[in-house]
């Protein structure tokens, strides 16, 4: 609604204020208006991606390809307003092929923008799940009364030591985190029944322990 009152105004400003302005040139005027007048709208209501990080870089972008578009037609429109129609209208078509080459270009760099976003989402979220399982695990351990105290006290330096854990950067410590939080996984189900299950426990809180120790050696930032 807001853009179609905007476009009304706009067309009957260039109809009452026309002056010497020839049809066609006025028409063409009024496209390239509608044009600038359509990509602000676009630029205030349809925010690309839903990443706060990647819609704020892309918007920066977007911004500037708007404002200098919206800047270069409108001076070119008042200063070539006595030229003829033909070149008037070559210079606008140029200026709107190298809008559209400005927007592809600008999408492009979202998509990539949004891509490294996303890298970086995944490696906190998989450092984040082995803090999490190994929480849940000492959780179930401290409402377990049959667990030894020793066994409880190595959950919880797994837990403490996990806390500085940083997020994996390659497919190797990626695996690790995915074993460790398997293993705490594991190790949660066993507890439930832990007499019958206790070698079973300690074998495989033992090769998580050592996972982690493998964790720190891999790289990570």
């Amino acid at each position: 609604m807001a853009l179609a009152i905007c476009e009304a105004i706009l067309i009957t400003a260039f109809i009452l204020f026309r002056g010497d302005l020839s049809t066609e040139v006025m028409v063409l005027d009024m496209v390239v208006s509608t044009i600038i007048l359509g990509l602000f709208f676009f630029d205030l209501l349809r925010p690309w991606g839903d990443q706060h990080t990647a819609r704020m870089g892309a918007m920066g972008i977007r911004w500037s390809i708007t404002i200098s578009y919206a800047v270069i037609a409108i001076a070119a429109m008042i200063l070539m307003r006595h030229s003829s129609f033909t070149i008037q209208l070559l210079v606008q078509g140029g200026l709107l092929a190298l809008l559209l080459l400005g927007m592809a270009a600008a999408l492009r760099t979202k998509e990539q923008i949004v891509n490294v976003y996303d890298e970086e989402k995944s490696k906190l979220n998989n450092r984040d799940d082995v803090k999490r399982a190994w929480r849940d695990l000492l959780e179930k351990v401290d409402q377990n009364g049959n667990i030894p105290s020793e066994l409880r006290g190595r959950v919880d330096r797994m837990v403490q030591e996990l806390r500085y854990l940083s997020p994996s950067n390659n497919t190797d410590a990626q695996t690790t985190d995915h074993q460790l939080v398997e293993g705490a996984e594991t190790i949660g189900r066993m507890i439930g029944d832990y007499r019958m299950n206790n070698d079973q426990v300690e074998q495989k809180l033992a090769q998580c322990e050592r996972l982690l120790q493998r964790r720190r050696t891999q790289y990570s930032n």
